[in-house]
């Protein structure tokens, strides 16, 4: 395997590891024992994870290796900020330049959004649906960006449920919403509806966050 693709698969290796918390927030992580781990030499971890810190996975500490970051709710704040200014763009974008053919993926992605009752697979559903829209904006750096940005939101929320009626009926609405006028070309509407849909999301994972942390000072 070439140097190129053992880093690759170093890099989707730890990185899966730290979105399924096998990594937990505040792991040490040295080059010696995560080779090991991977059965590679040091050489393409020691590059995985240069990428890892370039994306904000991992942080690097000072003469002591790197380690997953904790997270604050100041860190889920700028994340959301972004992620509201950059999606909504994207969004806008969308509406503009989205294929017939990508039109009809997000009416069917709406669709199966509305009636998965598993709460996993319509999580799965939603992200797909906002995947679409950032691929149908057509700018590859603002794709690269959203899609680094909103990784960490994951790792930052999984204390954030997602089962309660009312989310998933706001949720449903916001997507329907958001496709019609992506259909409909009108980029100012699919613009605003896309920052209100972030900045709802926000405010669940904040409030989620806030009793993970109450809780856990208890």
């Amino acid at each position: 395997m070439r140097a190129d693709d053992l880093t690759t698969s170093a890099y989707d290796a730890l990185r899966k590891a730290i979105e399924q918390a096998e990594l937990a927030p505040g792991d040490p992580l040295f080059e010696v024992h995560l080779a090991e781990r991977l059965g590679m030499s040091r050489t393409p971890v020691r590059e995985a994870l240069k990428l890892l810190v370039r994306d904000g996975f991992i942080e690097q500490l000072p003469s002591r290796g790197y380690a997953v970051p904790r997270r604050s709710l100041d860190d889920l704040r700028e994340f959301f900020e972004l992620r509201e200014t950059l999606e909504a763009t994207a969004t806008r974008f969308a509406a503009l330049r989205a294929t017939p053919a990508e039109i009809e993926q997000l009416e069917k992605l709406c669709a199966r959004y509305a009636r998965e009752p598993n709460w996993e697979k319509w999580n799965s559903i939603g992200t797909e649906f906002h995947n679409v829209i950032i691929s149908a904006a057509r700018n590859a750096r603002l794709r690269a960006i959203l899609m680094s940005l909103n990784a960490q939101i994951v790792l930052s929320r999984r204390s954030a449920t997602g089962g309660e009626p009312e989310r998933r009926r706001r949720a449903i609405a916001d997507h329907q919403a958001i496709c019609d006028a992506i259909k409909a070309r009108d980029a100012e509407l699919a613009e605003e509806l896309a920052a209100a849909h972030v900045r709802r999301a926000y405010e669940v994972t904040l409030s989620a966050s806030q009793s993970a942390a109450f809780a856990a000072a208890a």
